[in-house]
């Protein structure tokens, strides 16, 4: 992708994105919590078709309508997600923190196997991002 391409994705996310990091509970999980990492793209869904071209462009993802008339660009998983936020990073201005703290939990959850100590300190990052969004 081109810098222009680039900085007008992490435009889009500036303004109406979201960068998530979900802790969600599972009992079947190491630590009794799912890791997942999200970032979105919303959307009224007359330009649903825009973020289909999005979508094709980054490469991964997918685009679904909500039944409110919200389309969302969806990039879920740890090496997707750190691939797109690498790629957006030097652009973003309002997610910039965000984005950065998702990159240092990536940086742990991708180990073989992270310990509780690691685990802790993910759940530091989600918490600080839960706190910078709005």
């Amino acid at each position: 992708m081109t810098s222009q391409q680039l900085a007008y994705i992490a435009g889009l996310l500036d303004g109406d994105g979201s960068i998530m990091l979900q802790m969600q509970p599972n009992a079947k999980m190491r630590y009794l919590f799912r890791v997942r990492t999200i970032v979105v793209l919303y959307q009224d869904s007359r330009y649903k078709t825009t973020l289909d071209e999005i979508r094709d462009l980054v490469g991964i993802g997918y685009v679904y309508s909500r039944r409110d008339h919200i389309s969302e660009f969806r990039i879920e998983g740890f090496y997707r997600v750190q691939r797109f936020v690498k790629m957006v990073l030097p652009y973003l201005r309002f997610k910039k923190n965000q984005a950065t703290l998702i990159l240092s939990a990536l940086r742990l959850l991708r180990r073989k196997r992270y310990s509780l100590s690691d685990f802790i300190e993910v759940s530091k990052f989600s918490d600080q991002i839960a706190m910078t969004n709005y």
